[in-house]
């Protein structure tokens, strides 16, 4: 028989450098409610949802994440690592759907009998101690994307046996960043006290940790697990008497928060709930009546006596009764109470909405922060609520974000969505041609799909199953192995003009005609001279391969139908520019190259010498990063669009580098995987993670830019 194993729990919360005896804000363990599925009876759930990078909400945040996935966990069904999904993408849906800019890092744990069921995100850490020897997971950090970067987080699972005397720590990056040998020895001290007074020593600035002793029921129990909260919009935090604890996060704005709803006990009662517990107590003597009545009138059956009401009617009484008291006491309370409470929290922030309309939009610094307030309080009270599409909160919202907006330069655009390419699937660089044919490259598969649009709708009116091309295909005298970039060839050294062409890593040109199916290949020369390419360009025939290995542009010029000889460097001379993180690049119409970066810068070259060359009238907190560009010069102003998956927007500036516009989707969560662009006049195609977009500019036409 297995023996039964509880948990002490203990918490490491040091801001600015000092700890502070309280739970932090994201830390939480869960007991199963009262009424939760057999499956979850036995499960005891941890979380630690910690900030990611430099923006960080409030504490109130914080805490109701934690409650949101505790609920989510407990209500789902199936097995432990599906629940802990659940939970996870409960929480990263809640940020997405607020619209505020943080991130955060995410771990949660669950106990069953002497199993540990893990799920973390980003930079958690989780570190395990057994029989006096330590684990990592993971042993090293890598770069995986916070929770509110994309719209399917990345989720690393794991399962654990622990018996007596183990240890289990889960923290942020900060504490798993100090020197191993000290926080081993650390966390080999006999109990929670004598571990966490080392551990704050080892604790970096702001670092968050929750630990997790096992242990048998007999072992005293220094900070106990709160017992099961009752339901309530927001549960407070469970009280720890762990000697280190956390303080709250530092407010961002000076919006005041959010209150925090009251008991129902609190003397200073509501009206609607006060009529609420009246009716209540009315009813219940009502039914205690009715129940001495029916026992007068039905008196226990013997020989001389008889019912002295027919007995089916009793029977319906009896039965009918207890349901009509329910059922009168259960709509009063949500009728008035539950209203009576989110219309009262609605109203609050309509009075914070009043405040902020006094606020002069010319001061950007407050006018921004106290919007960025409101936006976070009508989160608070959905969150809190349960309730998404409230009108009125809508409207706030709206109002909210077209002011940031404003201030950040931003057109919002909605997105219609063309193609789902499934689970799994990474799609780049879509290219249409002649306004029917679409063309978009799915990284996982090294496939190439074609599909029809509908022109004057943009939308598909047919999706094949069956690429054009993938991985394994054979192509004339080869075998396609991993495409890395397509682009359309107008002319140059082909068999045929107007064809697809896409660069195979093993030094392969494989085109595609729509009319003379099906794709050939050429093997180009000098393959062996390469790095590794990245992206394809054509101009005036010469086809061009961005190499950021090899510090290099390659040239390969036409010759009749191919292109027999070895490349041309673009970049001659021992003196060249660093292109190491070089992402993608294109040709203007004029043999200008621009060169995009995966920091955002946009560098611009002529026959290999860099140009001066700067972005200019960019909104302030522009292009974080970068990821693809797409040159459009046959539009009559033509532009260059580059990606910016950290800001979640669509550039579009001139040739020059002038800022036009920056665009973002209307739906917060659409543009968090960015990594294809192709504008096609007033169309413009968007590839994010797995999904194909199409938005339209043509309304922009004529009007300034923000």
């Amino acid at each position: 028989m297995l023996e039964t194993i509880e948990a002490l729990v203990g918490y490491l919360f040091v801001v600015g450098g000092r700890a502070i005896s309280t739970t932090p804000p994201g830390a939480l363990v869960e007991l199963p409610p009262r009424k939760v599925q057999r499956s979850r009876e036995a499960d005891t759930f941890f979380t630690l949802i910690t900030p990611h990078g430099k923006t960080h909400a409030t504490a109130n945040v914080y805490e109701a994440l934690t409650h949101l996935a505790a609920e989510v966990y407990f209500r789902s069904s199936g097995s432990v690592t599906s629940g802990l999904r659940e939970a996870i993408h409960a929480v990263n849906s809640q940020i997405s759907a607020s619209g505020q800019r943080y991130t955060l890092n995410m771990i949660c744990a669950v106990l069953r009998g002497n199993e540990v069921y893990l799920a973390r995100t980003a930079e958690s850490v989780c570190i395990l101690r057994q029989n006096g020897d330590f684990s990592y997971h993971p042993d090293q950090l890598s770069d995986c994307l916070p929770l509110g970067a994309t719209p399917s987080p990345e989720i690393k699972l794991a399962r654990y046996e622990v018996s007596p005397g183990d240890l289990m720590v889960l923290c942020d990056s900060a504490l798993a960043r100090a020197e191993r040998a000290a926080l081993n020895n650390a966390l080999a001290q006999p109990n929670l006290t004598a571990i966490l007074e080392p551990l704050k020593a080892l604790a970096h600035r702001d670092t968050q940790a929750l630990i997790i002793e096992f242990a048998t029921p007999e072992t005293p129990d220094p900070t106990p697990i709160p017992k099961p909260r009752k339901s309530t919009p927001l549960p407070e935090s469970a009280p720890s008497s762990a000697p280190v604890s956390a303080a709250p996060e530092p407010t961002p704005t000076p919006i005041p928060e959010p209150p925090q709803p009251q008991p129902s006990q609190s003397p200073a009662t509501p009206l609607g709930q006060r009529a609420v517990l009246a009716t209540g107590n009315a009813l219940d003597s009502l039914a205690k009546g009715l129940r001495r009545a029916l026992s007068r009138l039905l008196p226990e059956p013997s020989e001389e006596s008889a019912p002295r009401i027919p007995s089916m009617l009793a029977a319906i009484m009896a039965i009918l009764v207890p349901i009509v008291v329910v059922f009168v006491m259960v709509a009063l309370q949500l009728s008035q109470f539950d209203l009576t409470q989110f219309e009262q929290m609605v109203r609050e922030v309509e009075a914070a909405v009043r405040q902020a309309e006094l606020v002069d939009l010319r001061d950007e610094r407050i006018a921004r922060t106290v919007w960025l307030g409101i936006l976070e309080r009508v989160a608070y009270v959905e969150m809190t609520s349960g309730r998404m599409n409230d009108p009125t909160l809508n409207r706030i919202r709206a109002k909210a974000q077209s002011i940031l907006d404003r201030f950040d330069k931003v057109t919002r655009r909605t997105l219609t969505p063309l193609r789902n390419f499934g689970e799994g699937a990474r799609i780049v660089n879509p290219i249409v041609r002649g306004g029917a044919d679409i063309y978009t490259l799915e990284l996982s598969r090294s496939a190439i799909y074609r599909d029809t649009l509908a022109p004057e709708a943009n939308i598909l009116i047919t999706r094949n199953t069956q690429p054009v091309v993938q991985r394994g295909q054979a192509v004339g005298a080869f075998s396609v192995r991993e495409v890395v970039d397509t682009i359309w060839l107008a002319e140059g050294g082909v068999q045929r003009a107007n064809v697809l062409a896409a660069l195979d890593t093993q030094g392969i040109l494989i085109t595609y005609s729509p009319t003379f199916a099906p794709a050939t290949a050429q093997r180009l020369a000098g393959a062996d001279l390469w790095g590794k390419p990245i992206a394809l360009a054509t101009w005036r025939g010469n086809l061009y391969l961005l190499d950021p290995e090899a510090n290099q542009i390659w040239r390969y010029r036409p010759l009749g139908n191919s292109y027999p000889n070895p490349p041309e460097e673009y970049f001659e001379g021992e003196v060249r520019p660093d292109l190491s993180q070089a992402v993608d690049f294109g040709i203007d119409p004029n043999g200008n190259v621009y060169i995009f970066f995966a920091d955002g810068q946009l560098r611009k070259f002529t026959s290999g010498i860099e140009q001066r060359f700067a972005l200019s009238g960019m909104p302030s907190d522009g292009l974080k990063s970068g990821r693809a560009m797409y040159l459009d010069g046959d539009s009559p102003l033509p532009s260059i669009y580059l990606l910016d998956p950290a800001d979640q927007s669509v550039y579009q500036v001139t040739l020059s580098g002038a800022f036009r516009y920056r665009f973002r989707a209307n739906d917060p969560n659409l543009f968090r995987a960015l990594s294809g662009v192709y504008a096609d006049r007033d169309n413009i195609f968007v590839a994010s993670g797995n999904v194909l977009y199409h938005f339209s500019i043509a309304d922009l036409a004529g009007r300034p830019a923000p």
